[in-house]
């Protein structure tokens, strides 16, 4: 049997380029601070000055965004403002036609004007039907009619005209009704037979 043995490569460190100074900081301090301390206080006002610019940088990019999502905005306003404007314009229009389709048809048929409202389809065959039978209900309510009779009201049967009393008025009646009705000669029929 033979024995096999492990080639993989074992990785090695890189050589750094740091000094042995900054790389103890770096472990201690944080990566900033060990990035600074080689640069010394030229470097580091260099870097202080590339930092405030990129910043000034980020705050002018992050104004020309707003200053383009703002555009943009007023432009989608603007094209928000006509679309709603040519649907409302649309609708108006529609709204007229109807009303104009109403009134020809309640015209057409002889329903009164001021019952076009009533009318409601969506085509003129609808409003066609719907003016015939609104035309038979008023036509219906409209027609005279007589009164239904009142029987409180007028002359009881069996009482003449006049104010004349019959034979049953007589039976119903007190004698003091009696003696006022003779005084007011309600019974001349009565006694002249004639009752």
């Amino acid at each position: 049997m033979s024995e096999t043995t492990n080639t993989t490569p074992v990785p090695t460190p890189e050589p750094s380029t740091e000094p042995q100074s900054a790389r103890a900081s770096a472990t201690s301090d944080g990566p900033e601070k060990a990035v600074d301390a080689p640069l010394g206080e030229p470097g580091k006002k260099a870097l202080d000055s590339e930092r405030a610019a990129r910043r000034a940088a980020e705050r002018a990019a992050a104004d020309l965004q707003a200053k383009v999502k703002e555009y943009e905005d007023r432009n989608k306003t603007e094209l928000e403002r006509l679309t709603e404007a040519a649907t409302a314009a649309k609708a108006e229009a529609d709204a007229a036609k109807a009303e104009a389709l109403r009134l020809r048809v309640a015209a057409e048929t002889g329903l009164p004007a001021d019952l076009h409202e009533f009318l409601a389809g969506d085509d003129e065959e609808q409003l066609r039907a719907k003016a015939q039978k609104l035309m038979a209900a008023t036509a219906a309510a409209a027609a005279p009619r007589s009164p239904a009779p009142d029987p409180s009201q007028g002359a009881k049967p069996g009482a003449s005209a006049d104010g004349q009393l019959t034979r049953d008025d007589l039976a119903r009646m007190s004698p003091t009704e009696i003696v006022a009705a003779q005084d007011a000669g309600r019974f001349a029929d009565l006694l002249a037979g004639r009752n």
